[in-house]
């Protein structure tokens, strides 16, 4: 097939050369090709992308002739992979629907970084698959940092055994403020009536105790909720171990008008996370992390198994967007702990 001989793998500085290279780099050269030709391209070879998504944890396409939302959300439909829509999460952060299932990432500020974490591991709901797109690359900066989580885990023990000991033991747990209204100067900046999908706050209490959260209303109108105990390890089928969570998200990242980034987390007895643990933890997995810098019309296709990821600050514009994806048998047939 003229289309699959046209897609190179080829190699990126930075990349990370695990039993599997990390991340796995597809690079096209058939400039006739069209769009349509490319989604015949990916439903074709469905099976063996989402076999080496689960290998290589992540999947950059470059060169591939999908230009715009609308060709990018074809992409994603080829994968038969179901949508994960953002307003059925409990994410906290500000995105703005392009498509049915193509959103703007994290709409924070360029100043603002958004470090590592699994997507939505804060919560109860998470996605198998995220999908990025680059509309248009920034002028500086603003590269997609990603990390492959069960190497993370394996240096963490080796490293630090005794924290990994009690995130395995007692979970953890995480606070966060959510505003009134929509805040755009913060990462977490998406009001609590998005978030939970109501305007009044006794339907919020009852969403909230239905997944046995804790809350306090701010005199403000703001919401202070902590959530029920979350695993921070999570075992694979494989038997590998992963550090699926968003500590260093958190610690690192969860810092506003409304949040203090030192008191969004902790242990699920309520113990103390300290800060200098979580330095050491950050600083690991920095060094293991590969930064994207992009490209226009670059597309990453992410396991959300296996790779943590993030966002550098930037200067210039920058529009890369997303979309979540659900796979529950993916999960089930993949976690040893039920997806719930």
């Amino acid at each position: 097939m003229i289309i699959m001989s046209s897609a190179k793998i080829i190699s990126l500085p930075g990349q990370k050369n695990y039993q599997d290279v990390f991340p796995l780099v597809y690079d096209f050269s058939l400039e006739q090709a069209k769009t349509d030709d490319i989604i015949g391209w990916v439903k074709e070879e469905r099976s063996n992308l989402l076999k080496k998504s689960a290998n290589h944890g992540a999947i950059l396409f470059r060169g591939f002739p999908i230009y715009n939302d609308t060709d990018f959300e074809l992409f994603i439909d080829a994968f038969d992979i179901d949508n994960l829509s953002y307003d059925d999460t409990f994410s906290n952060a500000i995105r703005k629907n392009r498509t049915d299932r193509v959103f703007t990432a994290n709409e924070a500020p360029p100043s603002v970084q958004i470090f590592l974490h699994h997507e939505l591991a804060q919560t109860i709901k998470f996605p198998s698959h995220l999908f990025f797109f680059c509309e248009q690359a920034p002028m500086q900066g603003g590269q997609t940092t990603m990390c492959r989580s069960d190497i993370l885990f394996e240096h963490l023990e080796r490293e630090l055994p005794e924290f990994i000991i009690s995130c395995e033991q007692l979970g953890v747990r995480y606070a966060n403020v959510m505003p009134f209204e929509e805040d755009s100067g913060s990462g977490q900046g998406r009001s609590w009536k998005n978030t939970l999908g109501v305007n009044d706050q006794l339907l919020a209490e009852k969403i909230l105790s239905d997944i046995d959260y804790e809350w306090q209303w701010k005199k403000d109108g703001s919401l202070r909720v902590i959530t029920s105990v979350l695993p921070s390890v999570r075992l694979l089928k494989n038997k590998r171990k992963i550090f699926f969570n968003q500590l260093i998200a958190a610690f690192c990242g969860w810092k506003d008008q409304r949040n203090n980034p030192r008191k969004t987390i902790f242990y699920g007895d309520g113990s103390e996370i300290s800060s200098q643990t979580m330095r050491a933890v950050s600083n690991i997995a920095d060094n293991l992390t590969f930064s994207l810098d992009w490209q226009k019309g670059d597309i990453v296709f992410i396991n959300n198994l296996l790779v943590l990821h993030g966002r550098k600050s930037y200067e210039g514009n920058r529009s890369v967007l997303a979309s979540l994806a659900l796979d529950k048998s993916f999960l089930v047939n993949n976690l040893k702990l039920i997806y719930q």
